[in-house]
């Protein structure tokens, strides 16, 4: 967690008491001197990306011990101090192509076991970063109506542009407002909205598939519901569902010389690579 993260949340707390709160970690920094600052904030919604509880797991995926994240969580579910810190708390599970149902179904036990919301979700390529086998929706994304703004006060395109390099402009110069009508935040709005998506960098490879409604017309808005649904029926993106069964050219496919695969510093299992090796579509 960023060290000036809780501060902030209470001085939008205290200066805009009617602004909603959110906040996603992956719970390893959310130690219990953090979680008691965070007391009697009442955030909207916590979420925490647990994504496995295989510590094995975690370590080679997250490259952190998963120990410290159970003690902080662990913490944070005690009796009732999570409703103090937040109204919705919610445990996240990204699933890998090696995530068995029975790992699903046991992350589900946990979350009810803590009182906390279970959701899963299937593993997206995060404007391109990472392979997925899921398709790029033709309609806008719903962040593209936020304005994200990091540490320093740096504007970024959407919460997956961790450095700002498709931003614009900066908190510590413009003000909000100025911000969020920049002709380039505009521009990007607006190509979303006419479902232009696949034509801007880094959008049109980013696979993410919540939708945006703003500034939509009734007749838009149905078209992009109906698309949404679509999406959720065809490839389910989230929800239980069991790891897909490895393509036809894999069986026969040499790691070392075909293209669909990526080279590894250590040795890893099948399913694992099948999860980095499949080509987009």
């Amino acid at each position: 967690m960023a060290p000036k993260i809780i501060s902030r949340l209470w001085h939008i707390r205290e200066r805009l008491p009617d602004t909603k709160l959110r906040l996603y970690t992956n719970g390893h920094g959310m130690t219990p001197k953090r979680i008691d600052e965070m007391k009697g904030l009442g955030m909207d919604h916590l979420y925490v990306s647990v994504n496995t509880l295989v510590p094995e797991k975690c370590k080679d995926v997250r490259g952190i011990p998963l120990k410290r994240t159970f003690e902080n969580l662990e913490y944070l579910t005690e009796g009732n101090g999570k409703d103090s810190v937040a109204k919705n708390v919610t445990f996240r599970m990204t699933r890998l192509a090696d995530t068995t149902v029975q790992e699903q179904k046991d992350f589900q036990s946990y979350c009810r076991e803590h009182g906390v919301r279970c959701f899963f979700v299937g593993l997206f390529n995060y404007k391109g970063d990472v392979n997925s086998p899921l398709p790029v929706p033709s309609y806008g994304y719903e962040h593209i109506g936020h304005l994200n703004i990091l540490a320093a006060g740096r504007v970024t395109l959407c919460c997956m542009d961790q450095h700002g390099e498709y931003g614009w402009g900066d908190a510590n110069e413009m003000s909000v407002l100025e911000l969020y009508n920049h002709p380039k935040a505009r521009q990007y709005r607006e190509l979303h909205r006419t479902g232009r998506r696949k034509e801007i960098e880094p959008c049109g490879t980013c696979n993410l598939f919540c939708p945006c409604f703003k500034e939509l017309s009734p007749a838009q808005k149905v078209k992009t519901g109906a698309e949404y649904l679509s999406c959720l029926a065809k490839y389910r993106p989230t929800g239980v569902r069991p790891p897909p069964p490895p393509p036809d050219w894999w069986r026969d496919a040499d790691p070392a010389q075909d293209q669909r695969f990526v080279s590894r510093d250590r040795e890893i299992g099948p399913l694992k690579i099948l999860q980095a090796r499949i080509p987009r579509y």
